[in-house]
C-alpha cells in the first residue's frame, strides 16, 4: 500500500498525465493514496488535483518543505515521490 507524494507548482499541464498514470495501480489497490503538495501554484494545478481525487496540501514553502509536508500527510507506510511531470 503506497502513498505516492507529489509536490507541485503551476503544474497544470503535465499533472494530469502523471495522476491519469497512476490510476492502474490504483485500480490493483497498490496505490492508496495520492497527495499533491502545491507550492502556491497560479494557475489551475490545485483545481485539477482536486478534481483527481488528489489530497491537496497547500505549502509555500520550498521543494523540501513540500516533500515533507506530504510525507507527513501520508496515511501508508511506503512513500512514492514523483514529479509532477513524471509519467510511470
Amino acid at each position: 500500500m503506497i502513498s505516492v507524494i507529489i509536490p507541485a507548482r503551476n503544474a497544470e499541464h503535465t499533472l494530469a498525465a502523471t495522476l491519469s498514470a497512476l490510476v492502474p495501480a490504483a485500480v490493483d489497490g497498490i496505490v492508496k493514496q495520492v497527495i499533491v503538495v502545491d507550492g502556491g501554484s497560479s494557475d489551475a494545478t490545485v483545481d485539477l488535483a482536486d478534481q483527481a481525487g488528489a489530497d491537496v496540501v497547500k505549502c509555500a514553502s520550498g521543494r523540501g518543505e513540500r516533500l515533507a509536508q506530504g510525507a507527513a500527510k501520508a496515511r501508508f507506510p511506503w512513500l512514492l515521490f514523483l514529479n509532477a511531470d513524471t509519467v510511470l
